[in-house]
């Protein structure tokens, strides 16, 4: 298998219920594919029908009730929870519609932050390298509070990228952002996952983010209703 074969996400006859008021609720049903190292898939649906469900099972977030999950050549299910971070902090990388940077620090110091938690001894500089590559050099000591949001959503991408990622998982990284800077930060997704080989999975409403994607799953109450390509 070549490199550019390997596959990095495997989901076998994925399932996920929760106990409700109303009695056992099904949010996804029976789902399986395959991502290989450098693939682009959007996850798209309509609201409830699973997808940031998915998601957060994929990168272990959660647990799913029944199937197994591969996350860079891991099983997920044969992890525990300690083991599973230590996994997403190696070679997994976030982006959220809302951001989630740390108000308290700047940006360089929000990018710094994965860098810190694995001990290593040049957070500063890659972090400054990170915010030059989307264009944010003179912003680095510049806190959320200061930015717009589409800063800080750069300031996020900088913050998934630094430790050059294998996955990279985004939740609606355009959600809050108006169409010119929505597109410029896909510009910059599609950027980062050429030159680095990054796997990215992206859950979107986004029609033209999602066709900028190789891959399409479309989900229905749970369940698969479409796989294209593009």
């Amino acid at each position: 298998m070549t490199k550019s074969d390997e596959i990095v996400i495997r989901a076998d006859k994925v399932s996920k219920s929760v106990d409700g008021p109303d009695g056992r609720l099904t949010i996804l049903d029976d789902v399986g594919f395959t991502l290989a190292r450098g693939d682009s898939l959007a996850i798209v649906g309509a609201s409830g029908s699973g997808k940031t469900t998915l998601l957060g099972l994929l990168a272990g977030l959660d647990r799913p009730s029944s199937g197994e999950i591969t996350l860079a050549g891991e099983r997920l299910d044969t992890l525990d929870e300690e083991a599973r971070a230590r996994l997403r902090r190696r070679r997994v990388g976030f982006v959220f519609q809302n951001f989630h940077l740390l108000p308290a620090l700047n940006a360089e110091e929000n990018v710094m932050l994965p860098l810190e938690l694995e001990g290593g001894a040049d957070a500063r500089t890659r972090a400054g390298e990170a915010l030059a590559r989307v264009g944010l050099a003179a912003r680095k000591h510049h806190y959320p509070a200061q930015l717009s949001g589409g800063e800080q959503q750069r300031v996020a991408l900088a913050r998934a990228f630094v430790h050059a990622p294998d996955i990279l998982f985004a939740d609606e990284p355009t959600g809050n952002l108006d169409r010119r800077t929505g597109t410029a930060i896909g510009d910059l997704l599609f950027a980062l996952n050429r030159e680095h080989g990054t796997t990215l999975v992206l859950v979107t409403h986004d029609a033209a983010l999602a066709d900028r994607c190789a891959r399409r799953l479309a989900l229905d109450g749970g369940r698969i209703i479409v796989v294209a390509t593009a």
